[in-house]
C-alpha cells in the first residue's frame, strides 16, 4: 500500500528524490527540507525517500516522505500494577508516506530556516509505539513471560483478596464481641437499675418480692447490691430483710468503739479495753434472734463471754456478762449505738456494714 501511494505521488509529479547530506554553500532549498524531515521524524522511523516539489502557487513546497518503520510497535492491553502488558501492533519494515507542505528562508550565513507542515502526521500515530516509550515494566501479551507474570499475578491477587477476607471477617468477629459485651454491660446495667428502682419505689409488698427474689439467686454481685438498696430504702422492713442477710452471712462482726464528751475516763477505758467482736456462732434469720460470744479483752467485765441478742427491725440488741450493745441503723449504712458494762463509761459503738 505505501509503495502505490507512493507511486502515486510520483504521478503528480513530486519528483522523488533520494536524500542526502546537504551541501553547505550551494545547498538548495529542497536539500534544506530533506535535512529538516530527517531531523523532526521519531526516531522509530526511518526516511526512505524524500520528493520536494514546487506547489501549484506561492513560494511553498510539497513534500512527500517515504519513511520505513525502524523498531516494533506496540499498545497497551492492560496495566497489573507496576506492569504494562503490550499488543503488537506492526513489525519493522512497514512503510507510510507522509506529506505536507514547506517553506524556506535564508539567513546571512547562508544556512536555510524549514518551516514544515505534515497533513497527514495522524498516519504514524496509528502505529503506536515502541516499548520502550511506554510506561511501567513492559511485557508483550502472549509471550511465555506474560503468561507466567499473569499466573503470578492472579495468585498474589487471590492470595490478598483471600487475606482481605480474612481480616474483614476477624474485624467482623472482635465487633461483634465488643457489640455483645457492650450489650451484656448494658443489661447488666439495666438490670441493676430496675432492681434499684424496684427496691426504693413503689408498693411494699412489690420491694419485698423483688429483694426476695434477688436473694434467692446465685449472683453474689447482684445480692449485694440488693442489699445496699435495702438498706437506703427507708423501709425498717426491707432494712429488717436486709440486716438478716447481713448478719446470717457473718461469722465475726468488729464494732467500732469512741469516747464519748460527757464521761472523761472514757478515753482511758477505750485505750485499756481492746477491741470489741461480736462471734455470731448462730443467727435466726426468721426471728432475728443471734448467739454467740462478745466482749473485749483489756476488762474482768467485758471480757469475751455468752452472748445472745435479738434484731428488732433496724435495731440490734446484743447481751453478754456485764455488757449490752445497743445499735441502730443510720443513713450513712451503719449501725451506730452505745456499749455498756456495768462498772465502766458507756461508750459509742458503730458496725460497719460492708
Amino acid at each position: 500500500m505505501a509503495h502505490a501511494a507512493w507511486r502515486g505521488l510520483a504521478a503528480l509529479g513530486f519528483g522523488l528524490v533520494l536524500a542526502g547530506p546537504l551541501q553547505a554553500a550551494d545547498g538548495t532549498p529542497a536539500d534544506a527540507v530533506r535535512q529538516h524531515v530527517a531531523r523532526v521524524l521519531p526516531a522509530t522511523w526511518a526516511v526512505e525517500e524524500v520528493a520536494v516539489d514546487p506547489a501549484e502557487s506561492g513560494p511553498a513546497l510539497r513534500v512527500a516522505a517515504r519513511v520505513k518503520l525502524a523498531r516494533p510497535t506496540f499498545v497497551i492491553d492492560g496495566r497489573d500494577g507496576p506492569f504494562t502488558f503490550l499488543r503488537p501492533v506492526a513489525e519493522p519494515g512497514v512503510e507510510k508516506v507522509l506529506t505536507g507542505t514547506a517553506t524556506t528562508t535564508r539567513g546571512r550565513d547562508g544556512a536555510f530556516a524549514v518551516k514544515l507542515e505534515w497533513t497527514n502526521a495522524e498516519v504514524l500515530d496509528s502505529l503506536g509505539k515502541p516499548a520502550a516509550e511506554l510506561p511501567g515494566q513492559t511485557v508483550v501479551s502472549g509471550t511465555e513471560e506474560a503468561k507466567a507474570l499473569r499466573a503470578r499475578l492472579d495468585a498474589e491477587s487471590k492470595q490478598r483478596l483471600a487475606d482481605e477476607q480474612a481480616r474483614r471477617m476477624r474485624e467482623e468477629e472482635e465487633l461483634a464481641e465488643v457489640n455483645a459485651a457492650d450489650h451484656a454491660v448494658q443489661m447488666r446495667a439495666d438490670l441493676i437499675n430496675d432492681i434499684r428502682a424496684r427496691l426504693l419505689g413503689g408498693e411494699r409488698a412489690a420491694r419485698i418480692a423483688t429483694y426476695e427474689a434477688v436473694l434467692g439467686g446465685n449472683d453474689t454481685a447482684l445480692r449485694q447490691i440488693a442489699v445496699e438498696a435495702a438498706l437506703q430504702s427507708r423501709d425498717p422492713v426491707l432494712a429488717n430483710l436486709a440486716l438478716r442477710d447481713w448478719f446470717g452471712r457473718k461469722k465475726v462482726v468488729p464494732v467500732l468503739l469512741y469516747a464519748t464528751k460527757e464521761d472523761p475516763n472514757s478515753e482511758t477505758v477505750l485505750r485499756n479495753l481492746g477491741p470489741l467482736t461480736l462471734e455470731v456462732q448462730s443467727f435466726n434469720p426468721a426471728h432475728g434472734n443471734i448467739a454467740g460470744k462478745m466482749g473485749a479483752p483489756g476488762y474482768s467485765i467485758s471480757m469475751p463471754s455468752a452472748a445472745s441478742g435479738y434484731l428488732a427491725q433496724t435495731e440490734l440488741t446484743v447481751h453478754s456478762y456485764g455488757c449490752a450493745l445497743t445499735v441502730r441503723l443510720t443513713e450513712a449504712q451503719t449501725l451506730d449505738g452505745l456499749f455498756r458494762c456495768q462498772t465502766l463509761p458507756t461508750l459509742i459503738a458503730r458496725i460497719t456494714l460492708d
